[in-house]
């Protein structure tokens, strides 16, 4: 590996755990309240719904896919 990319690569490591230990301390002690009633609580127990979204996004990104790969010529 470059001498470059290897001092880039740790430049990021050391940033990335910078912002994580920074993110830490300031949002160490937020003091929400947990509302059980609230639309997260809701969506968390009818997990039907979320299952249902992701197949569709699945089956969207693969026919975009699809619609993107060029057609294979038929030869008779």
């Amino acid at each position: 590996m470059n001498r470059n990319k290897l001092v880039i690569l740790a430049v990021v490591i050391v940033l990335l755990i910078a912002g994580f230990i920074l993110y830490r301390v300031i949002n160490a002690d937020t003091g929400m309240p947990v509302d059980q009633n609230g639309f997260r609580a809701w969506f968390w127990e009818h997990r039907g719904l979320d299952l249902v979204v992701h197949v569709l996004l699945v089956f969207a990104g693969a026919l975009g896919i699809a619609a993107i790969l060029p057609r294979e010529e038929e030869h008779d």
